[in-house]
Formats: C-alpha cells, sequence, structure tokens
C-alpha cells in the first residue's frame, strides 16, 4: 500500500531498516538512537504503530520527526483529561450519543454491558486504560427487554452488582415502553433525577416503528446534550435497523448526531472486533478483538489485526449466499497480490466451481476495478474501500 511505502521511505532516510516479525526495526528520530529501538508494526489500512523500546518516546513526536501524515500512523489512545473528557478515552466521550453498530450474529448489547460493568466497577476498561473513579451507569430497557439485559448484565462479573436495570415506561399513565420523540420530557426528567455518568440503551427500542431510527436518534442526541451526560447506544442487525453494520455506521457518522460510531463485527479464528469508525475530537485508532461464547463476559484480548476500512468492507459477508461468500473470498485472496488477467480469473472461479454470473455479481459488490491493456482485460482490487475503485468495467 501507497501508506507502508511512504512509511518504509521515511524509515530509509532516517536509518537502516531492519526487517522484523509483523513490522520492522529502526532507528528512533525521537531521541539519540544508535541502536534501533524503534518497533514498527504493520496495524492494517496501510497503516503503523511505532514503539519506541528505548525511551518510550511518543508517538506523535516520532512521527513528526519521520515527517509522517495521521494517515499512516495509529494514534494511541488519549488520557482520561484529554479532550473533551471521557467514559473510555478514544470510544466514549463524557457527554453525547456513543454508538455500536452490531453486525448480523454478534452481540452488541453484550459488549455495551461489559464496558458498563467495568465503568461502574471502575476496573480496567477493554484495552487496559484504568479509570480514576467508578462511574453511575444506568441501563434502559423496555418491559419486555428488562430480563435479558439483566440476564446479559450478570454475566459481566464484577461491577454488573453496581449496574442499574430499569425498565422505563411512557405513554399516558405508563402502559408502553419509552419512545422518541413523544416521550422525550419523560426521559430528560428521568436523567436529570437520577444524574448517571453513562446511560445504556438499544436504539431500536426507543424508536417507534414507523418513526426514522435518524430521528429518534436526533432527539436523543439533544436531549443528552441538555443533561450533560454520556449514551451508549446499540444497534442491532435487524429488518427495521438494517441488515448492512458498515452503511448503518457510516451514515451515523456523517449525520454528526453522534460523537462516537464503532461496529461490533466478526474477526478471525472465531473472535469478534469493536472497531471505532468516528469519534468526535479525536484520530480514529485501531479496533479491539474480543471473545464472546456463553455465560463468560466479552473479553478483550488483543488489538484487532485489520483496519477500519478493512472492517467495513468486510462487514456483513455473512448474511450474503454461501456462492457469493465464495465468491468474495475467492476474489479477496487471489487478486490480494496484485493485478491478474481477467480470463485466468474467471478459468480460476470455474476450476472451483463458481458460476460466472456469481463471479460478476461478485466483483460489482467488492468494487473490482477492471482496465483495458493491450493483452486484454486486468482485474485488481480498488485502493481502498468498495466505493474509492468505482464501478468494474465490462471486461470478460
Amino acid at each position: 500500500m501507497q501508506e507502508y511505502e511512504a512509511v518504509l521511505a521515511a524509515l530509509r532516510r532516517w536509518g537502516n531498516v531492519w526487517p522484523t516479525e509483523g513490522g520492522w526495526l529502526a532507528r528512533c528520530p525521537a531521541h539519540d538512537d544508535r541502536q534501533g529501538t524503534l518497533l514498527v508494526l504493520a496495524a492494517g489500512d496501510g497503516r503503523v504503530e511505532l514503539d519506541c523500546l528505548a525511551d518510550g518516546c511518543e508517538t506523535q513526536d516520532i512521527a513528526a520527526a519521520l515527517r509522517l501524515s495521521p494517515e499512516c500512523v495509529v494514534v494511541a489512545p488519549p488520557a482520561f483529561e484529554d479532550g473533551p473528557g471521557w467514559i473510555w478515552p478514544g470510544y466514549v466521550p463524557a457527554v453525547g450519543v456513543s454508538l455500536i453498530d452490531g453486525e448480523d450474529g454478534v452481540n452488541a448489547l453484550a459488549v455495551a454491558l461489559d464496558i458498563a460493568a467495568r465503568s461502574a466497577a471502575g476496573a480496567a476498561l477493554p484495552d487496559g486504560q484504568q479509570p480514576g473513579s467508578a462511574r453511575r451507569v444506568l441501563v434502559l430497557a423496555s418491559p419486555q427487554t428488562v430480563e435479558h439485559a439483566a440476564q446479559l448484565l450478570a454475566a459481566c462479573g464484577p461491577g454488573s452488582e453496581d449496574v442499574d436495570v430499569a425498565a422505563v415506561l411512557g405513554g399516558r399513565g405508563g402502559q408502553r415502553g419509552l419512545r422518541l420523540p413523544a416521550d422525550a420530557d419523560r426521559l430528560e426528567q428521568l436523567l436529570r433525577e437520577r444524574r448517571p455518568d453513562l446511560v445504556v440503551l438499544d436504539l431500536m427500542t426507543i424508536c417507534p416503528y414507523r418513526v426514522p431510527v435518524e430521528t429518534a436518534l436526533r432527539v436523543l442526541a439533544d436531549v443528552v446534550q441538555r443533561v450533560g451526560t454520556a449514551v451508549l447506544a446499540v444497534r442491532e442487525a435487524s429488518k427495521r435497523a438494517g441488515w448492512s453494520s458498515s452503511r448503518r455506521a457510516a451514515e451515523a457518522s456523517q449525520s454528526r448526531l453522534t460523537v462516537a460510531v464503532h461496529m461490533a463485527v466478526h474477526g478471525e479464528g472465531g473472535a469478534m472486533a469493536l472497531v471505532p469508525v468516528y469519534t468526535r475530537s479525536w484520530a480514529v485508532m485501531g479496533g479491539l478483538a474480543f471473545h464472546q461464547a456463553g455465560g463468560f463476559r466479552p473479553v478483550v484480548w488483543s488489538r484487532f489485526a485489520r483496519g477500519r476500512d478493512e472492517a467495513m468492507s468486510g462487514a456483513d459477508l455473512r448474511r450474503r449466499r454461501p456462492a457469493s461468500t465464495s465468491a468474495h473470498r475467492f476474489l479477496s485472496s487471489i487478486l490480494a497480490a496484485g493485478p491478474a488477467p481477467a480470463r485466468e480469473v474467471l478459468a480460476a472461479a470455474t476450476a472451483v466451481g463458481l458460476a460466472p454470473r456469481t463471479v460478476q455479481r461478485a466483483r460489482r459488490q467488492l468494487g473490482v476495478v477492471a482496465v483495458k491493456t493491450a493483452t486484454g482485460w486486468v482485474l485488481s482490487m480498488p485502493v481502498r474501500g468498495p466505493s474509492s475503485g468505482g464501478a468494474p468495467g465490462s471486461g470478460q
């Protein structure tokens, strides 16, 4: 990728570069380094992590010395006192609506409740950051979902007993669950009475069936800003919410009704991942991998190996038909090494049992680029997300 090439060129200008597992070693430009103590690791999307093993130099200082742009470097998460204030630095600001859009088959609510339990206990957050104190946390649920939320929360271990789960009723006489915008005054009154630091809720449970989700989200964002608290909202994949997590997350980021947007997606090797898509007032960092099984709490183990753009382009494939899913994986694999003649790609696809029409459909969905050369059509993957490569050509 172009970003990797820019990083390597900068390292070579500064001094020697030695390849190592997953990256490179080089001299650190932020201090007098003659031994090569700068560890440069590939972080996905062409970006790298810069880790000075000797003096612990700041990432921003190293990048500035190498004249690297922010697009090339993964920025470390902020501290609690940095920026606007945080419930979870880099992920959940202290005021405003943070949204987790879940891919089909990933329990985004369980992830949010795990964060809630950690915050209520004042325990280490998923990336290892230590909050200074415990937070007041409130989980809002409908009468139909309160028991389910309580069961998920109980599986989160220490801190779950400190979280208040409330079935909030709205409408005349409190005959139904809370709905926005009709019950905006009721919600604001509740938040002012309880004064929570963090509220967790399922966005779809407060959105009436015939009201656009954006309308409910706008009212929620207005109430939260007036009260001055943080909301961690989740939106699971469904027919009404939308099956495409990447599309939902992208639209939420562009609406500016949220202060942060994340995706909960399938990862590799059975793991899942929480991937930041947009965070106001801070550079987006890499995602975090977690395991979620049985009665165990979701546990974040490491940084997600892929970057944001890769996670967004690879999301939601599991909902496609098996043949289409195989075609996506086939094209991604065969074009990973670089451009390939269209005839050879089609012949290889036929050899593994994929129909030409299925391959053509996968080409359109992935945004595969087709260029006509003197020897015939050549296919290649787009440089970035599926939309940046343009529509594929008509070559066969």
